[in-house]
């Protein structure tokens, strides 16, 4: 609770004076003859005066105009010598009883004081009205008044009868039309120092009279400053509203309301809420983070501290054209100190609820006015998890301490500084916890990766005279499928529960595990012979619930490393324990036949899990007296990020790499976009020599704030031999840390085994027999098996939505010469590729064993994304940009296509040894689709369709697809098929037999073997296939190849 909560900056009166001009005036003598004198008068309207230094009904300027003015004459006595209500001149000059209107600008002005004001301060707006006319009167000593927007006082005859009654004259607040309530009182007078109006002597023939004029109302603009804040608290602004605004106020007297029914109880207010946006998210335009802690009106999201002082940091959060409250003057003197914590010993002086011992109502100023903030307070902070609806008010005055004198005509500048928690501050505060109750995070995020874990602070708040007895967790609902996704989704509804009421929960297909997994591969038998479903495992494992305390204290049996320990922390003077529970997303594979994955598959949507938390308390002298409380929290599995997913640079370039996360918002969308992490962040470099690569230009760690994008820069450390090739890890956390990214980097392209006593994988895919793509990123050509002398070169690789392309007539790579699919041989499923030259060095087409080799090690994983090339220097977010890699759009580093991306997938050794961070990068096309099928069906047979999957041509039925959902389009997902070198006849796992294949499927994530029967017929059923094609020459389908050498 530090006294920096508020920056209240008083910026005293700063109206709209100029210089003045007392050479025609006497003041307070001089002889009076008879006769008139012709005055020139202006009249120069005050300046708001900054006080203190949404989107509301009412625009910063709104009771600036001048409609109407009238200039009064009052004897020695204080009683009316005549009233001159003036009227608009049609011309820049005016006539008798006509004044002229313009603009001053008041820029380089400074204030000119009335009273004890202070002229040295900037005025609060760059220009105010100027009025000028003209009016004849008889020499005489006048008490001279100008009053604004009152039209000529006609329905205040009586009170103008004396300077003291029109002083006094009483205004209603027009709260239908806040541009109403711009009646304005002034004086003529030498100069503007005047607290009231002097007596003038006016004896001359002409004479020129100054006046300085206010308003009777004042403004307010609210601004927000969270950079105090710490990480994982977030503050939903929702509204703001001026509260107890005088109903009435004096038109020239100070005013001060002693009596409730002279006060509006709402005022003005700024709705912070957009349209559409309901949950409390990034979404929420108003939204207050460490990341991005600034916000005021007119902002269309909150800002970065970079962004806030581009636009010009407080004078821009407190701009005269920024939309304000108004509300009349209330002057309520002096009284109590207003900090809520002015010893500053964390205890909060006067309490915000009523009932609270030392709750004092409105700081003892039962008239006052003040201002109250709407939100919702949420707290993922592991010391001080929470959230709930919050309040902040705070009395009007001149200062932050003991003045409580809401004073017309100023512009009061209020920035409320939100310290550490936000939900303790020197504005007085309303959040409270329902008490008891279970304060779990709605909603926490996990890693779209499988097996990776996040850790959940829960609060379990016990009434007093209790104790927390036992708690538990259940997961209510997990899901397989994609959350809110966009109406047109083709995907299973009918096995969803979000879209289909009556779907069975099913909770053991879905992503999340309250206890550590570890297993890559569920498999439907086990080393032991055993046989699981998913159900059976899922049950058997209790990976759906779990007992963290028990009879009083932490249940040590179930605290344990396998399932992931976890800890807990009792405060006895709030009587509130504080867990810190670990969550995990489950295996890559759940039996790889049903196509359930704790990796997200989907890249445009996230997931949603709900735990259940019960917690029992039992009354302390009374241990058979309990109390049961539920309280749930949603878990969101993020969105797949999958750009960018790696960088490469030549064995000689050190370009560096401009990093910033970005996401698919739809899967119909034709752009990423930069996104916000919902908690802190940071990148590191987990694997990898060295001196290799820097982040930010110097350091192996780097650190971002809650609500900022996770943004940075990759650097390369020197060159290397063309002869090596050297690699490396970055891993980002993000969302208060709980979600994991990696990003895959690697420099030069010379092979390289990635586990000891492999072969040596070659860095890119073949485009001809013995030429290589240009780079990894070069998707190559596509080979018909066992024929190295036709490859499809990969400009014929445009997407054609499935269809027929036996007609066409392809560039065959290294070729001037077009062949039709009918020409271009294949061999039957028993030939081979026969090995090759590149580069002078013998090469073998990848081989089963290879393959197989990456499978089984256990330091071996996938990743699935975009990686950018030699000549990229940033992410990109324009889809064809980001997956349109071609090596004939990059010809060299300037051409439009050089900083393209390309989607694949990474294959990575995760050990901390010599191998550690090595990585190999398999494309899967531009279009996606690194396949092209020789026999197709889907209402007729078709030729040389371009299309991953290699055996479905439309969605599965119901009964397959129930038992698989997430499988039911795959005809239409990416991914990518690579040859063998030769037929494997028996798999050494699974029983499979004849493959021929390695398939990278980039939707289920899955890398693994494929048989022949896939990639030489429509399916491996042979429902619509032709039997025996994979013992025929010019049957097989197209693929990539990729090659290894010996070590």
């Amino acid at each position: 609770m530090k006294r920096n909560f508020l920056t209240y900056i008083f910026l005293c009166i700063l109206l709209l004076g100029a210089s003045s001009c007392k050479d025609d005036l006497l003041y307070g003598g001089g002889i009076i003859g008879e006769g008139e004198s012709v005055i020139s008068g202006t009249v120069k309207f005050k300046p708001l005066t900054p006080a203190l230094n949404g989107t509301t009904r009412t625009p910063g300027n709104a009771i600036k105009s001048i409609d109407s003015l009238c200039v009064l004459l009052y004897d020695v006595e204080g009683k009316l010598v005549k009233k001159y209500p003036l009227k608009r001149a049609s011309t820049g000059t005016p006539n008798e009883g006509e004044y002229v209107l313009s603009e001053e600008d008041r820029t380089e002005h400074k204030t000119e004081s009335i009273g004890d004001e202070d002229k040295n301060l900037p005025p609060a707006e760059s220009e105010t009205p100027h009025a000028e006319f003209k009016l004849t009167v008889p020499f005489g000593y006048y008490y001279v008044y100008a009053v604004a927007n009152m039209d000529d006082l006609s329905g205040h005859e009586e009170a103008i009868q004396t300077k003291e009654g029109l002083k006094n004259i009483s205004l209603t607040w027009n709260a239908g039309d806040i541009a109403a309530n711009n009646q304005m009182f002034g004086f003529f007078s030498e100069a503007s120092t005047e607290a009231d109006a002097p007596l003038l002597t006016i004896n001359k023939g002409t004479t020129s009279l100054h006046a300085w004029i206010r308003r009777a109302a004042s403004k307010i603009t609210i601004a927000y400053d969270g950079s105090k804040l710490e990480e994982g608290i977030f503050v939903y602004l929702k509204s703001v509203t001026i509260r107890d605004i005088p109903s009435v106020c004096l038109l020239g007297a100070e005013n001060k309301i002693e009596r409730e029914e002279d006060l509006l109880e709402k005022g003005e207010f700024i709705d912070y809420s957009e349209e559409g946006v309901t949950e409390y998210n990034e979404l929420w335009k108003a939204r207050i983070t460490k990341g991005r802690p600034y916000y005021y009106s007119g902002c269309d999201a909150a800002l970065t501290e970079d962004e806030y002082w581009e636009k010009g940091g407080k004078k821009a959060a407190h701009a005269e054209d920024l939309t304000s409250l108004f509300f009349y003057e209330n002057m309520q003197g002096k009284g109590k100190d207003k900090q809520q914590d002015k010893e500053g010993d964390g205890v909060l002086d006067a309490p915000g609820f009523e009932g609270d011992e030392k709750y004092c109502l409105k700081d003892g100023k039962p008239y006052g006015t003040y201002i109250e903030v709407e939100g919702y307070y949420h707290s993922i902070h592991p010391e001080r998890p929470g959230s709930g609806k919050i309040k902040y008010r705070f009395m009007l005055g001149k200062n932050v301490t003991t003045d409580y004198n809401a004073e017309r005509n100023h512009h009061y500048k209020l920035t409320l500084v939100f310290n550490r928690f936000a939900n303790d501050a020197d504005w007085h505060i309303e959040y409270k916890e329902e008490v008891p109750s279970i304060q779990a995070p709605v909603p926490y995020y996990i890693s779209y990766l499988y097996n990776h874990s996040a850790t959940m602070p829960v609060k379990v708040n016990v009434r007093e005279g209790y104790r927390l007895k036992s708690f538990e967790a259940e997961i209510d609902s997990n899901a397989w499928a994609p959350y809110k996704p966009d109406p047109g989704l083709e995907y299973f509804k009918q096995m969803d529960p979000d879209a289909t009421p009556d779907a069975p929960l099913n909770q053991w297909n879905g992503f999340l595990s309250l206890r550590k997994t570890k297993a890559t591969v569920i498999k439907e038998k086990d080393e032991n012979g055993k046989t699981w479903t998913n159900e059976t495992y899922y049950k058997e494992h209790k990976r759906g619930n779990r007992t963290y305390y028990n009879n009083g204290e932490l249940n040590k049996e179930d605290n344990i490393d396998n399932d992931g320990t976890y800890t807990m922390k009792y405060d006895p003077d709030k009587n509130e324990y504080i867990f810190n529970l670990p969550i995990y997303t489950r295996a890559k594979q759940m039996l790889p036949s049903t196509g359930y994955t704790g990796n997200n598959p989907y890249v445009a949507y996230q997931r949603k899990a709900v735990i259940k938390f019960t917690a029992v308390m039992e009354k302390m002298d009374d241990p058979g007296t309990t109390e049961t409380v539920v309280g749930r929290s949603t878990v969101i599995q993020v969105r797949r990020v999958v750009n960018p997913k790696g960088v490469w640079r030549e064995y000689n370039s050190t370009t560096p790499f401009h990093v910033v996360l970005k996401r698919l918002p739809k899967e119909s969308s034709n752009s990423f976009e930069t996104f916000t992490s919902e908690g802190a962040w940071k990148a590191y470099v987990v694997r990898g020599p060295k001196n290799f690569v820097t982040l930010n230009g110097s350091s192996d760690t780097i650190r971002g704030n809650t609500g900022s994008p996770i943004d940075f820069t990759i650097g390369f450390q020197g060159i290397i031999p063309k002869t090596e090739s050297r690699c490396a890890i970055v891993r980002v956390e993000y969302h208060n840390y709980s979600c994991v990214h990696l990003i895959f980097v690697r420099q030069g392209k010379a092979p390289m085994a990635l586990i000891g006593g492999g072969r040596k994988w070659h860095a890119c895919n073949m485009r001809t027999e013995k030429e290589e793509g240009q780079c990894p990123l070069d998707e190559g050509s596509l080979f018909r098996f066992g024929n190295w002398k036709e490859p499809l070169d990969a400009v014929n690789n445009s997407f054609n939505n499935f269809n027929n392309e036996g007609w066409k007539e392809y560039v065959i790579a290294g070729d001037i010469n077009k062949k039709k699919w009918e020409n271009i041989a294949a061999a039957d499923y028993k030939g081979s590729f026969t090995p090759t030259e590149v580069s002078g060095k013998q090469v073998h087409v990848a081989s089963y064993n290879d393959y197989e080799a990456l499978w089984q090690a256990d330091d071996i994983e996938q990743g699935y994304g975009v990686l950018y090339g030699n000549d990229a220097t940033e992410t990109l977010s324009a889809i064809d940009e980001v997956y349109g890699y071609r090596y004939d759009k990059h010809t060299s580093a300037g051409d439009r296509g050089a900083g393209y991306g390309m989607r694949g997938t990474f294959v990575y050794n995760t050990s901390e040894g010599e191998y550690g961070g090595r990585n190999l990068f398999f494309p899967i096309g531009v279009a996606g689709h690194g396949h092209r099928k020789h026999r197709d069906e889907n209402g007729g047979w078709q030729s040389a369709v371009l299309r991953y999957s290699a055996g479905r041509t439309e969605v599965m039925p119901f009964d397959v697809a129930k038992d698989k959902p997430l499988l039911y389009d795959l005809y239409r997902r990416f991914g990518a098929i690579y040859w063998l070198a030769s037929n494997q006849s028996k798999a050494n796992r699974d029983g499979y037999e004849n493959i021929l294949a390695w398939d990278f499927n980039y939707f289920t994530l899955d890398f693994n073997l494929m048989p022949a029967n896939n990639i030489f017929k429509k399916e491996a059923d042979g429902v619509y296939g032709e039997e025996g094609a994979k013992g025929k020459i010019n049957h097989s389908d197209a693929c990539f190849i990729r090659c290894v050498e010996e070590p």
